[in-house]
């Protein structure tokens, strides 16, 4: 690792906070926390820590705890056009489906919001199954997982050529002669395709500065591949660095054999904190957390998560494991999933302790305890060659956060891990990409 490597730092905007009972004991109202001030407020104070970019994560249909707890319910594009007019520096992630969306509008909107953002944004990119999804877009059930991630793959070969299709010194604008743009340096792109026909040319501003950063999820092997050919960022969950570095050991690996740069592709799992004066107090802290969300509902969204009955659990009894549906079957994030049930069985919990690890957010790795401890765990899992940096899923939004930002960073700003200024502009520049 270079001596002035700088660990990449993203706040993941989940409202309220990782932990679904904030908002009980908020002095605001609990509407307050699905409002576009809400956002705003987390990421001026993420601009202030001098972190990476807002991750803004989506579904197309409703999660488990969004029934019960402050969930996202604002479009990402439109969400993170607003923080950009309230930011300077700092970055946007915005998550869109493959599934569900048009190549050309969404190459627009993205393009777009470049513009609007001064080049700080990247699209999370997403595959969405599930049929209760599918029928939100007039169709009975989801495609196939494999014709799922084929068609991902053409949507972002059409995007990124849609974004090519203006070459440099397109835009003319020359007063004198009054020419505005150069028809020939503006070219259609004429894609014809199994799942789409796109002619082009893309009618949106030129991005100045490259194309937006890809950002990719997928944990299976689907998804593994589609992260080799085109993301510069991948998001996976994990409990331990060694279970990162074999991640991003296999992804470079994957991608050199695509004829890619391997160290292009940067790994950021998420890392959920809890952070007070002692390890006592923030574990105090957790179960208060925890303690706000009703057994009714820990065991309700634990089924929703398991994909088994509600019926089927008790608290205080064993895991009907046998109920639940294999990888290839599951409906959710088989990556959140895979490590969560990875945490239940290390643990050798029951259903309700199981309940309980899901009401206080397991499905990353995670730290409950000082700022010296988190910035411990940070350090040497990056230090170490396993990641290229984190998502900082805090339990509790503003609050946590502030707490991340006041004490947290300034640790790794004295150890050299953590910028002082924003050096760059762009949010590729901010990945160093």
């Amino acid at each position: 690792m270079p001596t002035d490597a700088q660990v990449i730092l993203n706040a993941n905007l989940i409202p309220g906070g990782t932990v679904g009972s904030p908002w009980r004991r908020s002095d605001a109202p609990g509407s307050h926390f699905i409002t576009i001030d809400h956002y705003i407020e987390v990421a001026k104070i993420a601009e202030r820590g001098l972190l990476d970019a807002v991750f803004l994560a989506d579904s197309v249909d409703f999660g488990s705890r969004e029934w019960n707890s402050p969930g996202r319910l604002l479009d990402p594009l439109i969400a993170q056009a607003v923080l950009s007019a309230h930011t300077e520096r700092i970055g946007f992630v915005a998550t869109a489906s493959t599934s569900y969306n048009d190549p050309y509008n969404l190459a627009r909107q993205f393009a777009s919001l470049a513009a609007a953002s001064s080049d700080r944004v990247a699209w999370n990119i997403v595959v969405s199954g599930g049929d209760p999804a599918a029928r939100n877009y007039s169709r009975e059930a989801a495609l196939p997982k494999a014709e799922r991630y084929e068609r991902a793959a053409e949507f972002i070969e059409v995007v990124t050529k849609l974004w090519g299709s203006w070459a440099d010194g397109a835009l003319v604008a020359d007063k004198t002669t009054g020419e505005y743009l150069d028809p020939t340096l503006i070219d259609p792109v004429d894609h014809v395709g199994k799942h789409f026909q796109v002619q082009g040319p893309l009618k949106a501003p030129p991005l100045s500065h490259g194309r937006p950063v890809l950002v990719q999820a997928g944990a299976s092997s689907y998804g593994e591949d589609l992260a080799a050919t085109y993301a510069d960022v991948v998001y996976s969950p994990h409990l331990n660095a060694d279970s990162a570095r074999e991640r991003r050991t296999a992804l470079r690996k994957l991608a050199a054999a695509k004829g890619r740069e391997p160290n292009s592709i940067k790994l950021i799992p998420g890392l959920m904190t809890v952070i007070a004066d002692t390890e006592e107090a923030a574990l105090r802290r957790e179960e208060e957390l925890a303690d706000l969300i009703p057994e009714s509902v820990q065991i309700l969204n634990l089924a929703r998560t398991l994909e088994v009955p509600v019926e089927s659990l008790t608290l205080d009894a064993p895991i009907p494991w046998d109920l639940m549906p294999g990888d290839d079957t599951a409906r959710g994030s088989r990556g959140q999933r895979s490590v969560f049930i990875e945490n239940v069985r290390s643990r050798g919990l029951d259903t309700r302790g199981a309940a309980r690890l899901l009401a206080a957010g397991s499905g990353h790795a995670r730290v409950v305890g000082t700022p010296e401890q988190v910035a411990d765990v940070i350090e040497t899992w990056f230090t170490e060659g396993a990641v290229d940096g984190f998502n900082i899923m805090v339990d509790e939004l503003p609050d946590g956060l502030e707490v991340f930002v006041d004490h947290v960073v300034p640790l790794l700003q004295k150890r050299g891990l953590h910028r002082t200024e924003y050096r760059g502009a762009t949010l590729r520049e901010h990945y160093g990409l």
